[in-house]
């Protein structure tokens, strides 16, 4: 019988097919758990560091409450960069404590000159308003498969790479597809929510080479610093370095971002939203906000993903601080424009949140539910951890 020791993070030898397309394979290891993560990517060749195995191994080892072992050597900037990260992520997550972190060797890692900027692209509201403002400082597009997509819906992978190319031919800018199964991993570890971001960080280290600066786009506006999220503006940073910076960008009210992007047809030709499906219901949280927020720059017929929908077909929810921002500004906007049939499904989403947001000081259920799923992960990874090892 083994006992939790620590969580290890070392690259393997890939597969055949990940070698050949320039991948990489990553080990997770604690006692008699042993899973292998694959990273492929088109358009470049990853590199293997330390960096990129710390940031996909930190926020697990948190947690699961164990410490962390990184078989690499290590960036000492983003090492001690790791303090930061868990205060923060201990602050904002109860039930976390700070972590031991061991690493390889402690260097300072060195980049060649003349390097680009890269940006997390996956055809949304928010990359897309990146990649607008920003195009004359991108070099590249990265786009992850394997995140929101599975690797087995080839359908909507073969779209997703297809939204990916165009979009870079027409700006004239490069671009990478990076395809990993870490949710095959991750999911029964920590939810996504809290990982991705470090997930991206892990990325743009393995594609440290190729870029020194990599910006991330940002999912709210300046209500972004008040909720717990795991692409943050006081997070993405610390995960990056001097020599592999990291971005958090676009902090701009999301109906704002859709202003700005409908006067890109490149851009609103592939938009992509959708929470359920990648031609858009119509009737999920996010595309009854698009289809109102199309109306209100008067671009639903500049929109061919959302040609299909007539109209909209349920109300607009807010679910956090951040679409509360998000739909006040809405409601701004409407009212102010003569869109009162807008203005009032915004008025009564926020009511409807204030409501929520009262039963939820009295009984916090999605902490408790919050808390209630770490619980189950922590039981599975033991008995996963504790079996002997064959």
């Amino acid at each position: 019988m083994t006992t939790i020791d620590r969580l290890c993070l070392s690259f393997v030898a890939p597969d055949a097919a990940t070698q050949a397309s320039g991948g990489l394979a990553v080990r997770f290891r604690c006692g008699g758990y042993d899973r292998i993560v694959h990273f492929a990517a088109q358009g470049a060749t990853l590199a293997a560091n330390g960096d990129a195995l710390l940031c996909l191994g930190l926020v697990p080892a948190m947690e699961l409450g164990v410490d962390l072992y990184i078989e690499a050597e290590v960036d000492r900037e983003l090492l001690d960069n790791t303090r930061d990260i868990q205060a923060l992520l201990c602050e904002w997550y109860p039930g976390y404590r700070t972590v031991a972190v061991d690493t390889g060797p402690i260097i300072h890692r060195t980049y060649p000159e003349g390097r680009g900027t890269g940006l997390f692209f996956s055809g949304g509201v928010d990359s897309s308003y990146s990649l607008a403002t920003e195009r004359d400082r991108i070099t590249s597009l990265v786009t992850l498969i394997g995140a929101d997509v599975a690797l087995t819906d080839a359908p909507r992978v073969a779209r997703l790479e297809a939204l990916a190319k165009d979009v870079a031919a027409r700006f004239g800018v490069g671009y990478i597809l990076v395809t990993t199964d870490i949710r095959s991993v991750s999911d029964r570890l920590i939810g996504w929510v809290e990982y991705h971001g470090a997930v991206l960080a892990a990325v743009r280290h393995m594609l440290a080479h190729a870029f020194e600066n990599q910006l991330i786009a940002s999912s709210g506006d300046d209500s972004a610093w008040t909720f717990r999220w795991g692409s943050h503006p006081a997070l993405d940073h610390l995960w990056g370095t001097g020599g592999a910076r990291i971005e958090h960008h676009g902090l701009e009210h999301r109906l704002a971002k859709v202003q700005r992007i409908s006067r890109e047809p490149a851009l609103m030709d592939h938009l992509r939203v959708c929470n359920r499906r990648f031609e858009h219901c119509g009737t999920c949280r996010s595309c009854q906000f698009m289809l109102a927020a199309l109306d209100l720059v008067d671009m639903r017929t500049g929109a061919p993903t959302y040609r299909h929908l007539a109209s909209t077909s349920g109300p607009l929810q807010v679910t956090g601080p951040g679409t509360l921002s998000e739909m006040r500004y809405m409601r701004s906007v409407a009212a102010g424009g003569g869109h009162a049939a807008i203005a009032a499904a915004a008025d009564r989403a926020i009511r409807r949140y204030h409501v929520k947001k009262f039963l939820t000081r009295i009984v916090p259920l999605d902490e408790i539910a919050r808390r209630f799923k770490r619980f189950k992960r922590q039981r599975r990874f033991i008995r996963q951890v504790e079996r002997p090892i064959r």
